[in-house]
């Protein structure tokens, strides 16, 4: 007979046991993303910009239909490079509904921490503080308003990079330049990423090389991508930036708007300040907030720390993080220390800064209200095949279908003067669709109707009066009319 000491679990079985605990929390993780964008898509809070816009065109993709997209008036790539779209049309086989997008997103953008969790073990970090990084990584601010607001390509984007870095540390050059086929494919300004993931190895010795390679080859992408989007764009490319070269205007625009200081506060207190000590890390966020903040206010829309724009900084702060970690272990502070403290700080921002997730624990969240019950009736009662105007936030639940157009409110001039007076309120949209799908309740939310209430509800009563809607159905304030284009005033 043998004598066996029970010592406890062995240190490797430790280790596969912390991993799995990991693969749980994302998967969790998972289901709260999930919850959080296609509850706000429940309850007619997502828009045709951009959920309803990107809807269309996979499902076009599914069914191998021209990827014209009736929202913008354009085939889809002269609005954004989104190469990888066609990659992920298979899924509405899975599920054909718009909510499938969401799910994607909330699935790929989360396990993208599980390299995140690796990366640190390879840069030699114990498996508590790689997985500290890790999940303060997966609750980024950018990442948590990035699957809050609708769904973006540039989910692939950030999905990808920290693939993209394992695979460099890892030596596995071949998986690496896949994903960064794949990454610049994904949005025409994922190059100027590219870019990001040189600035990272830009003050290490032995990768200078590869660095200026990622820098040169990623801002040339991007120009590249700019300029093929320009030529399927029937007004250009959009988002072409006008730079002012006085430098101490430059370094006045990264801080010059309430907006832009907000990020930066949400940007450098993110995973507990330690990524503000690489300064690789912050050479990259530099350069990619600097493709918005520099070019002045046409691009103010994109300074907001609350959309998907900021999400590409999680990747390049969770390296710096790493780094960081790495430096103080050999300042003789234990792991330890550093996880508890990446926790801690994660956790006072999310409480602090409410931060999307939060929303989750607000029964107001959740709760349903009479008028969405009638909207979803209205979404039923359009025929599948007819082509449909709609308010923004209606369009991502009509937008499985080969013409779905927004609804813009805009001031007119007629000569017969159906509002009593020569300028009238009217309800423009592009093509010629069938029928005009809106919701005419009180007081509804700017980014739902794009106007003042008084301006939307007028331009609706000044359709309504001269018969070029008629009504068709409707359900409480929901409404669906028919449009008669013989009866538009002139």
């Amino acid at each position: 007979m043998y004598n066996v000491k029970m010592t406890g679990p062995r240190k490797s079985d430790l280790k596969t046991l912390i991993s799995r605990i990991f693969i749980v929390y994302l998967i969790a993780l998972t289901v709260l993303y999930s919850a959080l964008s296609v509850v706000r898509h429940n309850h007619f809070q997502s828009g045709g910009f951009d959920l309803g816009l990107y809807d269309q065109s996979v499902w076009q993709y599914s069914r191998l239909l021209w990827p014209y997209n009736t929202i913008k008036q354009r085939f889809i790539l002269g609005d954004h490079l989104s190469l990888t779209l066609p990659l992920i049309a298979p899924l509405y086989r899975i599920w054909d509904d718009v909510r499938m997008l969401l799910i994607f997103q909330a699935f790929f953008v989360t396990f993208s921490a599980y390299p995140v969790y690796l990366l640190g073990l390879k840069k030699k970090l114990s498996h508590p503080v790689a997985i500290a990084v890790a999940v303060a990584y997966s609750l980024f601010y950018g990442i948590q308003y990035l699957i809050f607001f609708d769904f973006h390509p540039v989910a692939i984007g950030v999905g990808l990079i920290p693939w993209i870095l394992y695979f460099l540390e890892s030596g596995r050059h071949k998986a690496a330049l896949v994903c960064i086929i794949l990454l610049v494919l994904s949005v025409e300004n994922m190059g100027l990423a590219l870019a990001g993931i040189g600035c990272l190895y830009l003050f290490r010795k032995d990768t200078v090389k590869k660095a200026l390679i990622f820098i040169c080859g990623g801002i040339l992408a991007s120009l590249l991508a700019s300029r093929v989007t320009a030529f399927f764009s029937p007004v250009g490319y959009e988002y072409l930036p006008q730079v002012v070269l006085n430098p101490l205007v430059m370094l006045s625009r990264f801080l010059d708007n309430p907006e832009k200081r907000q990020v930066w506060l949400f940007t450098v207190t993110s995973f507990g300040g330690l990524a503000i000590f690489s300064p690789g890390a912050m050479l990259a966020v530099l350069i990619d907030l600097a493709q918005y903040f520099l070019t002045g206010p046409v691009f103010s829309r994109m300074w907001s720390p609350f959309m998907h724009h900021r999400a590409i900084l999680a990747p390049f702060l969770a390296y710096g993080a790493i780094d960081a970690a790495v430096f103080l272990s050999k300042k003789r502070i234990p792991f330890g220390i550093t996880g508890g403290y990446l926790i801690v700080a994660m956790l006072f921002t999310q409480y602090f800064f409410h931060f999307p997730l939060n929303k989750l624990a607000k029964s107001e969240y959740w709760k349903e209200e009479a008028w969405m019950n009638d909207l979803r009736q209205l979404v039923l009662s359009v025929p599948a095949n007819a082509s449909v105007a709609a308010q923004q936030n209606l369009v991502p639940h009509l937008s499985h279908r080969r013409e779905i157009y927004l609804v813009y409110p805009r001031m007119h001039s007629f000569e017969n003067q159906p509002c009593g007076r020569t300028a009238c309120w009217w309800l423009d949209f592009g093509g010629k669709p069938d029928f005009l799908t809106i919701d005419t309740r009180p007081n509804q939310w700017l980014t739902q109707t794009l106007e003042s209430d008084e301006n939307w509800r007028a331009a609706v009563t000044i359709m309504e009066r001269t018969g070029f809607i008629i009504p068709e159905s409707s359900f409480g304030d929901a409404r669906l009319y028919q449009i008669i284009y013989s009866q538009m005033p002139i």
